[in-house]
């Protein structure tokens, strides 16, 4: 199949594990491919423009890459999530005159942002590939074409530390989070078990962003916790993950964080860190408790969660083997390649 793919941005999180990282793998079965980003990023803005005038750019280009599409003729373009973060579908709806098929992928409620627009997508697609079995819950009754294809990670890449922190207990015990500044936020519900924590344990709360102004914004370390910044780095990505001992994932129940697909869940198990997470959307379908990680809620379930790991290495130790096993099982590129292909050779041919 010659397949073309419509991206947020190289370094954009949905870009990277929806889009880019399946890529090789389509090339080596013997695919074309085409991968055309935004450019600046989606979310970003050239730094002497500013949002306004970078938001023309973007466009200007993105009408250059609709020209490209029509020269090279795909059998299918796969749109990831909207061209443009606004309510704008007017290039969407030329892309539709131009692509033989069009498939949309969603990873996020973006119902929830605007419902118009997320109809309108739908609408124009041919297939829409869900993240989740929610959002196609979701989706079906404006495209009933839905297949799910959850958000993956590439475990050859995440290769196992076999002599883990977690198994030796050096201190400090590093707590740890990744992912976007914008969700630096949802740290917040830890305040209170952090800090507690800190008063008994040797303990380092570490964040990995792109920005660390939300972090400082929380004031972690006025209250006593332990906190370090690293700058995000896809070259030191995992590496910085594997220096975790337990992996965080705190999340509020919003009509937004319930569709969201658990990625970094999926990053801590990949490298065998412990992880304990919120029980919303499908963290809890990924997590069983007490199985292959955890789930808290409340401030009181995270102190009492985090104060047995921590104090008990062994219990962290012993889902290490089984969270794995979950990621390479479902939430692999491997095991979702195949779904992947097959779900766009079914749209080349029509059904």
């Amino acid at each position: 199949m010659r397949v073309a793919f419509l991206t947020s941005g190289r370094f954009v999180p949905s870009s990277r594990f929806r889009v880019l990282q399946f890529v090789p793998h389509l090339q080596r079965l013997g695919h074309e491919c085409l991968v055309l980003p935004s450019r600046p990023d989606k979310y970003s803005s050239l730094p002497l423009l500013g949002f306004r005038w970078s938001g023309l750019v973007k466009r200007w280009n993105r009408r250059s890459d609709l020209a490209a599409l029509e020269r090279w003729s795909p059998d299918v373009v796969i749109l990831e999530r909207e061209l443009f973060s606004d309510g704008s579908c007017d290039l969407e709806q030329e892309l539709r005159g131009i692509a033989r098929r069009l498939v949309l992928d969603i990873d996020d409620g973006l119902f929830v942002l605007n419902r118009h627009k997320f109809e309108v997508l739908c609408g124009l697609s041919d297939q829409v590939i869900a993240g989740n079995d929610l959002l196609a819950t979701r989706t079906r009754p404006i495209n009933p074409c839905v297949t799910v294809i959850p958000t993956c990670v590439d475990v050859e890449r995440y290769s196992q530390i076999s002599n883990h922190k977690s198994q030796i207990s050096n201190p400090p015990l590093i707590l740890g989070w990744t992912g976007t500044a914008a969700n630096i936020e949802y740290l917040e519900v830890l305040r209170e078990p952090l800090k507690t924590l800190s008063r008994e344990f040797d303990l380092e709360l570490r964040v990995i962003a792109e920005s660390d102004r939300p972090l400082r914004k929380l004031g972690f370390d006025r209250a006593g916790i332990r906190t370090r910044f690293v700058r995000w780095s896809e070259a030191t990505e995992i590496a910085e993950l594997c220096a975790f001992d337990i992996g965080l994932m705190p999340m509020r129940d919003t009509d937004w964080t319930r569709y969201k697909c658990g990625l970094k869940i999926l990053q801590y198990m990949a490298v065998g860190v412990p992880a304990v997470a919120s029980p919303v959307g499908v963290n809890s379908e990924i997590i069983h408790h007490g199985v292959n990680g955890w789930l808290a809620t409340t401030p009181d379930e995270w102190l009492f969660v985090l104060r047995q790991l921590v104090s008990e290495p062994v219990r962290r130790a012993v889902v290490v083997e089984a969270a794995r096993n979950t990621v390479e099982q479902r939430y692999s590129v491997t095991a979702q390649l195949p779904r992947l292909i097959a779900c766009l050779e079914a749209v080349c041919a029509g059904q």
